[in-house]
């Protein structure tokens, strides 16, 4: 049968693939996608917009890539945002010396009452997100994949105001957490990693990692500790005494030794959730599984590409920073010692006492009924988890050291 270009149905079909083939076209990459939003501040519009493509492109591991990504990302902007709302201290040296407190978020000229209840929610919503990270890069399969991301341009909008604010900028964010770091406008536009299946895992770690230590905060009631130390972390807490804030002058050595004595006094946290202990458990052990996928995955690589943790053949995106065969074998031999210590198999010293006396870790996070810091420490807190066994050994993290050049803590944070 002959048909004519000229018939209706046949220009009709023309215009229907041609605009098929002009949405393909013009459809952003993931990277770029991922790009897009960063650099706009608009996370979280990113992440309904990559979960609506996933839909319909679910074998499309790139785009779970960059959704999974941008799902992290998420969970930190939350963070930082919610503290923004609370009015959080974030230069104030109490700030500085937590983790989740060490977020630079900018000065809240009217920030909401904040009461130890709203603290647990924002906490446990972080989990949530940090879990739906997880799980959308736990989906992809195999290992060809890939995400060029533009790090130097990312914002996070911790405000809310829907712009991408100066010191909103993730190289400042860094630059201020590690002044060290050297970044500069300049450096920062151009810093692009290129990330694969290693980092896949590694990010994937990182989620476990942070979810570890939200987890065991919740796992305990903290309430007596928020009370009297609220307003060392910010501006307007709602505790029952409100002449703490009114008082407290960080240059007034007084109220500053009064407060360190209060918060280390309060250290101390009856278990309230015990379920949530066998979650750290649980976690630990993935930041271990995932971390050793990730270096399979990157032992393998064969390309370098801006790469964010290089094997020893490749040259990563940080200056001056090699990874040798040495530091991986023991990073290795580092996973191994950690797995035995968390599953009870090998015993943590002891410091003080004529004996050696081994404590089991995994008893100490699993039975515990709470967390005194200072009884911990002295000994009576930890006495019932004295066993005897095999020990890990001085020696070992005296090489583990040795081989990262005396920098192993600044090498573990990077590695994972």
């Amino acid at each position: 049968m002959k048909i004519l270009l000229s018939t209706p149905t046949l220009r009709l079909a023309f215009l229907v693939f041609g605009m098929t083939m002009a949405g393909q076209s013009m459809a952003a990459t993931p990277s770029e996608n991922v790009d897009e939003y960063l650099s706009s501040a608009r996370i979280a519009d990113g992440v309904n917009a990559l979960s609506a493509r996933l839909d319909d492109e679910p074998g499309n591991d790139d785009l779970r890539f960059a959704l999974g990504f941008l799902q992290f990302a998420d969970a930190i902007e939350y963070l930082g945002h919610s503290w923004y709302v609370f009015g959080l201290q974030s230069h104030s040296m109490f700030s500085r010396m937590l983790p989740f407190m060490r977020l630079p978020v900018p000065d809240n000229p009217d920030p909401q009452p904040m009461s130890y209840a709203d603290g647990r929610l924002v906490l446990q919503e972080m989990i949530n997100k940090l879990a739906a990270s997880e799980r959308t890069l736990a989906g992809i399969d195999g290992n060809d994949v890939g995400l060029d991301v533009y790090l130097g341009r990312a914002y996070f909008d911790f405000n809310a105001n829907g712009a991408a604010d100066d010191d909103e900028a993730l190289w400042r964010i860094l630059g201020s957490v590690n002044p060290g770091t050297g970044l500069n406008d300049e450096i920062a536009h151009d810093f692009r990693i290129a990330l694969d299946a290693g980092d896949v895992h590694w990010l994937r770690g990182y989620a476990h990692l942070l979810s570890a230590l939200l987890e065991f905060y919740l796992s305990h009631d903290g309430e007596r500790l928020f009370n009297h130390t609220a307003h060392l972390f910010f501006s307007n807490p709602d505790t029952p005494y409100p002449f703490l804030a009114e008082v407290h002058d960080q240059e007034d050595l007084s109220s500053v030794v009064f407060d360190v004595m209060a918060l280390i006094h309060t250290i101390d946290l009856p278990v309230i959730e015990p379920e949530r202990r066998e979650e750290v458990v649980r976690h630990l052990q993935a930041v271990i599984d995932q971390s050793r996928l990730s270096w399979k995955a990157i032992r393998a690589e064969t390309d370098d590409e801006r790469e964010w943790v290089p094997n020893p053949d490749q040259t990563g995106v940080i200056p001056n920073v090699r990874v040798t065969e040495e530091q991986i074998v023991q990073w290795h031999a580092f996973l191994d010692e950690v797995e035995l210590i968390l599953t009870g198999q090998t015993l943590v010293p002891f410091w003080r006492g004529e004996t050696p006396r081994g404590i089991n870790l995994r008893r100490a996070l699993l039975e515990s009924e709470r967390f005194d810091l200072v009884h911990w420490i002295q000994g009576p807190g930890v006495a019932s988890y004295f066993e005897d066994g095999p020990i890990t050994e001085a020696a070992f993290w005296r090489e583990l050291r040795q081989a990262f050049g005396g920098q192993f803590i600044g090498f573990a944070l990077w590695f994972n």
